[in-house]
């Protein structure tokens, strides 16, 4: 039914040559499946192309100051190993990154190499679920001013996809 036409909708996105639409946000009471759907388009996508997903935990601070290492992990695990070994690359230049800001961390381990993937034609879909569950809502609103501060160095194939409850003062 809905849950399906909502997947729909969220391939299209994907699939879509679009270089102006590229973080789409959905935004939904609790309860009403974002994370279901944010898992299930992960899922899907990790077994065709490059795919991250993080989940924000209310009360795991420790695991919310990861998310870009979280995220750059996942890539390097990449099924395109053009995606897999910008990234690795990366990590292995920067040991110390875990400690540094999370812009620092954004800029070297997601910008700088997928940069370099300008002419590389599979999908990159970067999904964080529950933003609004971020125990620094500061840490989430500078993510999101991340995203939008570099999307013109991003190639145009890296998606964001993102999801919040509607009261969060995130866009």
């Amino acid at each position: 039914g809905t849950r399906m036409e909502i997947l729909e909708r969220i391939e299209s996105w994907i699939r879509g040559t679009s270089t102006v639409n590229r973080v789409l946000w959905i935004r939904g009471m609790a309860g009403r499946g974002k994370s279901t759907i944010a898992s299930t388009v992960a899922h899907n996508w990790q077994l065709r192309a490059s795919c991250a997903l993080f989940h924000f935990r209310r009360g795991q601070n420790a695991l919310n100051e990861r998310i870009v290492c979280a995220l750059a992990r996942q890539l390097g695990s990449s099924v395109v190993p053009e995606v897999r070994n910008a990234i690795l690359e990366s990590v292995r230049e920067n040991e110390d990154i875990a400690d540094q800001r999370l812009s620092v961390q954004f800029e070297t381990l997601l910008v700088a190499p997928l940069s370099t993937l300008k002419r590389q034609p599979h999908t990159i879909l970067i999904v964080v679920d529950a933003l609004d569950e971020c125990d620094n809502p500061k840490d989430a609103e500078d993510f999101v001013k991340l995203i939008d501060r570099h999307s013109s160095s991003i190639p145009t194939n890296v998606k964001f996809l993102l999801t919040c409850r509607p009261e969060a003062p995130l866009l």
